[in-house]
């Protein structure tokens, strides 16, 4: 017994010193869902089909899924000079804010800056979960952020006896690198998925386990990017100050309607900023993007409209043909941009669910 009690005071010890590391101000801490009980994820929060019917796309680069994993596929010896063994730096980058809304301008294109994200994301304790080169965007894995673990006993309990400790939330991150307005530089935005565990008790007593989406975190979006400054080789203090030096800016969105009735969405922002924004809100949102065209300025999108689905009788054995197909379309205005939604032919969408989405982008631009 007074071995027992002896290993049992040691290990407390150790975890004790551990605790004596742990940073109390750190913000992001991940581990996995893949080392975690298997999170069921709803069928609304699937990726775009543009990303997921891509088969090269599917998989983390080498098929590695860890950082030091990563590092040594990055810095093995090949036959091609695609791999860059030492990925270069990018101090010259900086934060801007519009709404509640965040994203990075870096000078650099997006092929230099793929592999860069790519190694954060990993180095960050997130696994990526599905990439696209060709449209720009990476998706992580769902994760559990450690930070969020009572206090520093209890995060170093949940690093080293795993689900010991849990907060019973899980984050994923969809980031997208778009060229930017100016030749050379690329525009870094980072949309944060949140799930939470719900206990329900059904009619026989037995309780049930279910994942329910929770609202974006836009500081959890902002402390991504200025962690991602500093990978790309800005300093913490200058990357602190960016963050710290952006204010509250006035809303720049507003609901009117044009001359004959339809619901439109005015932001007073250009068409190519407006574009980025409306496709950050869309993946904040959980929107399945389907396909875009920016020459046209429409996103083609699907929505699953929750009226309708609260009208669907459980007994019908009537199929109707899917309508939730939608066209969210930006048009330059003297004042700025407007944004419409259309339905799958083109034409002004003057049902309630029209109203719904301009409403849910509002929010997110506003």
């Amino acid at each position: 017994m007074r071995i027992l009690a002896t290993g049992v005071a040691a290990a407390a010890l150790l975890v004790l010193g551990a605790c004596s590391t742990l940073d109390e101000k750190r913000k992001i801490d991940y581990k996995s869902a893949r080392s975690l009980p298997p999170l069921e994820v709803p069928k609304d929060l699937s990726l775009p089909p543009d990303i997921a019917s891509a088969p090269a796309a599917e998989r983390a680069p080498g098929g590695v899924t860890s950082y030091s994993a990563y590092s040594a596929e990055a810095n093995r010896p090949r036959e091609t000079k695609a791999a860059v063994a030492v990925l270069p730096t990018f101090e010259n980058m900086r934060l801007v804010r519009g709404g509640n809304q965040h994203w990075l301008i870096v000078d650099g294109t997006p092929e230099e800056l793929w592999p860069q994200v790519q190694s954060f994301l990993l180095s960050t304790g997130l696994l990526i979960a599905k990439e696209n080169p060709q449209t720009g965007v990476l998706e992580t894995d769902w994760a559990e952020n450690r930070a969020n673990v009572g206090g520093a006993f209890q995060r170093a309990m949940a690093k080293y006896l795993g689900s010991v400790y849990s907060t019973g939330v899980r984050d994923r991150y969809r980031v997208r690198l778009v060229r930017g307005e100016q030749p050379g530089t690329t525009d870094i935005l980072i949309a944060h998925h949140k799930m939470e565990e719900e206990v329900y008790t059904e009619s026989n007593n037995n309780v049930r386990f279910v994942w329910e989406p929770r609202p974006s975190d836009p500081e959890l979006e902002v402390e991504m990017l200025r962690l991602l400054m500093v990978h790309l080789g800005v300093t913490p203090e200058d990357a602190s100050q960016q963050v710290a030096k952006i204010q509250k800016a006035p809303d720049r969105a507003k609901l009117t309607r044009d001359e004959e009735g339809r619901n439109l969405l005015s932001l007073q922002e250009n068409l190519d900023r407006a574009w980025r924004r409306v496709g950050l809100s869309l993946d904040r949102l959980g929107f399945t993007v389907e396909d875009r065209d920016r020459s046209k300025g429409v996103y083609y999108v699907r929505y699953n409209d929750p009226e309708k689905e609260k009208k669907k009788s459980w007994f019908s054995s009537e199929t109707k043909k899917d309508d939730s197909q939608y066209q969210i379309a930006l048009t330059s205005a003297s004042a700025g941009t407007q944004v419409a939604v259309l339905d799958r032919g083109g034409e002004p969408e003057r049902s309630g669910a029209g109203e719904r989405i301009l409403n849910l982008l509002y929010q997110q631009l506003k």
